[in-house]
């Protein structure tokens, strides 16, 4: 049975848009009148029978305050606006928690025990994991933690325009989500992907890198696992699990895979790199040639290829590009 205050503040959200429609032409309408009242607004051509409840809703809102006899103050849109707002943040707080409840119910009616394929949901295209990653990021409490690798959700996602990866990730309670995120070191390469790598930073994700990353995984709180994988022969895309024995095995996997990643933060250079490294380093990520490389360092071709391959190494990299794009972003450069 979910809580009553949970029931008032969803059926709340399901207001006809026609009485909001109304409301912001009322409203707008008092904000234009010297002297509002509901005579004027009658006379401008608002049916009494749509106007009455109007104003009800404006009066507890607090944009309005009715009088006694039909006359009606406006206090300054800087004054009432914030006063709703707090409203409108709190009622998105409980429609928020009322969403999470009522997904609970939905997947407790289709999880039933001895059933095969208890909490088990087969995804078929993007599309379908594109809605089932959002729900469950949506449905989450506390954080939001996966691996990415190189797939075509990874792709689209960040595609997204840039602001919306500024936003922080809001739980189904009204709280900021605690993210962590592997990406795979080929997300590197992708054009604009440090912009939006950056962005999502801003936004309050924590990122880690890893080279050839097979399968994305995203887990939400310990109550649903999402795996994506891009398929190349028309089947199924992804997998939903909400089993609690495999969710709190896939966090764990996630969280180990963590640890063994690397960090892509600024720094400084360590105190071992060779300065003929650094040099070698420089000069890759500008682009020049290992032959010209090794004529301006003053070492041979295959030392510098040598040495090119143990900075990658280091770097966690599976290409130059990748290589260059992290020696700036570690200091090293």
């Amino acid at each position: 049975m979910l809580p009553e205050n949970l029931l008032s503040a969803l059926s709340g959200t399901l207001v006809d848009g026609r009485i909001q429609s109304a409301a912001t032409r009322v409203y707008l309408a008092l904000l234009r009148m010297e002297r509002p009242s509901r005579e004027l607004l009658i006379a401008q051509g608002i049916p009494a029978a749509t106007l009455d409840p109007v104003l009800t809703i404006l009066n507890d809102q607090r944009l309005i305050e009715l009088g006694p006899s039909g006359g009606i103050e406006v206090p300054p849109p800087l004054t009432s606006i914030p006063h709703h707002a707090l409203d409108l943040e709190r009622r998105a707080r409980q429609v928020r928690a009322a969403a999470h409840e009522l997904t609970q119910v939905y997947y407790n009616a289709r999880t039933r025990e001895g059933s095969p394929d208890a909490g088990v949901t087969v995804l078929r295209d993007l599309a379908e994991v594109g809605a089932q990653s959002n729900l469950i990021v949506a449905a989450a409490s506390t954080s939001i933690v996966s691996i990415r690798s190189m797939s075509e959700r990874t792709r689209d996602l960040l595609r997204s325009p840039l602001e919306s990866h500024r936003e922080p990730s809001i739980g189904a309670e009204g709280q900021t989500l605690t993210m962590r995120t592997v990406w795979d070191t080929q997300v590197l390469d992708l054009p604009g992907a440090i912009d939006v790598l950056g962005a999502r930073v801003e936004g309050g994700e924590q990122q880690r890198f890893l080279a050839r990353v097979p399968v994305t995984v995203v887990v939400a709180d310990s109550t649903a696992c999402l795996l994506e994988w891009s398929s190349t022969d028309g089947g199924p895309q992804g997998i939903l699990l909400r089993t609690r024995g495999v969710v709190t095995s896939a966090l764990a996997l996630v969280d180990r895979i963590w640890e063994l990643a690397a960090p892509m933060t600024r720094g400084t250079r360590p105190t071992d790199l060779d300065p003929r490294d650094a040099t070698i380093l420089r000069l890759m990520a500008a682009g020049v040639p290992d032959a010209s490389i090794a004529r301006q360092s003053g070492v041979s071709q295959r030392t510098v290829e040598r040495r090119i391959r143990s900075l990658m190494d280091r770097l966690s990299a599976e290409t130059r590009f990748q290589a260059g794009v992290q020696a700036v972003h570690r200091g090293w450069l």
